[in-house]
């Protein structure tokens, strides 16, 4: 798993595993999952991501049982 975030548009981008992507679902307002053609997750984008997580807790995320600090 690989965590970007772009600071210029505000946006998390998590690569959950590398592949084609087939499709991409916008899963809830801006916040955008690209499947595979087996309906696999590939990759995660939160567009206005520090607002959605919030500020205070944006240093840091879980996933699972795993935290990952994101690069500002």
């Amino acid at each position: 798993m690989r965590i970007a975030y772009d600071k210029k548009v505000d946006a998390l981008n998590v690569t959950l595993k590398k592949g084609k992507v087939a499709k991409t679902l916008e899963v809830a307002p801006e916040v955008y999952l690209d499947i595979d053609k087996n309906g696999s997750h590939l990759y995660l984008e939160i567009i206005g991501a520090k607002e959605k997580i919030g500020k205070k807790n944006f240093s840091k995320i879980t996933i699972g049982n795993k935290s990952y600090h994101i690069p500002a």
